[in-house]
Parts: C-alpha cells; sequence; structure tokens
C-alpha cells in the first residue's frame, strides 16, 4: 500500500517539507518491489537508502530545532533514535526478505502517521508561532 504525501503532513518548512515528501518517495519505492527475492539488488539498494536518507532528514531536522531552540529538542531526537534503533533492529531480525519488506512497510506507515503528521507537526507549531523574523524576512 503506498503511502501517499498529503497536506495534513506539511510542515510550512520548505527544507523539511521536501524531505518528508522524498521520504515518501523512497518508502513507495519498497513497496513497489513485488518480490524482494528476485529483486534483491534493488531492494538492498532501497534500504540502505532509505536508511541513509532517514538519517540526514533526522540531522536536518534536529538542526531546525536547535537553531529555534526548541524546548522539546531531546525528546523529539529520543523519538529520532528510536526510530532509528528500530530499523536496525528490523534488518537485524526479520528472517527473509519478504517479512523484512513487510516489517520496512508496517514501520513507515506507523512512523508518517505518529511522528510526521504529529510530532513534526507539533514542532512545526511551535516554530511558527516563536521563531525570529530573518532579516530578509518581509515584514
Amino acid at each position: 500500500m503506498h503511502m501517499k504525501w498529503t497536506q495534513d503532513c506539511r510542515l510550512e518548512i520548505p527544507e523539511i517539507d521536501s524531505q518528508h515528501r522524498l521520504l515518501f518517495a523512497i518508502a513507495n519505492e519498497l513497496v513497489d518491489i513485488e518480490n524482494p527475492l528476485e529483486q534483491q539488488q534493488e531492494f538492498k539498494y532501497m534500504i540502505d537508502h532509505l536508511r541513509n536518507y532517514v538519517e540526514d532528514h533526522f540531522k536536518t531536522e534536529d538542526k531546525f530545532m536547535e537553531d529555534a531552540k526548541y524546548p522539546e529538542r531531546e525528546e523529539h531526537l529520543n523519538m529520532h533514535n528510536d526510530i532509528i534503533a528500530e530499523i536496525n533492529s528490523t534488518l537485524k531480525s526479520c528472517e527473509d526478505l519478504r517479512t523484512l519488506k513487510e516489517s520496512l512497510q508496517s514501520l513507515m506507515s506507523k512512523w508518517i502517521k505518529d511522528h510526521i503528521c504529529e510530532e513534526d507537526k507539533r514542532f512545526s507549531k511551535w516554530y511558527h508561532q516563536n521563531r525570529q523574523p530573518e532579516v530578509n524576512d518581509p515584514v
């Protein structure tokens, strides 16, 4: 089942929104691999790409939170660490590629629903209410 980017997931922070859309696309590429056993090279590449991109994305979010002095930054970072740990645990514990694909689909779906559309939205709301305008921001 494909994960669809909707306006509900939008944070109104262009760099993060762009990265979230790309995460949806990467997750959907994994879903599109019909038979991981027959497409092992592609499947393994997409898993590595997903894991690396998630880590890079979390660094971007952390930088935004740090620069904005987000008071819930530590808790949010802990959630990011939990997601990475869950991805790594899933990669180690699955005994076959089909089960791995299903587990990663479930994890990505849960992450998108729970993390992006709730936790990241909480940051976005705080960010827009509390950020200081840039020098070149229109008045």
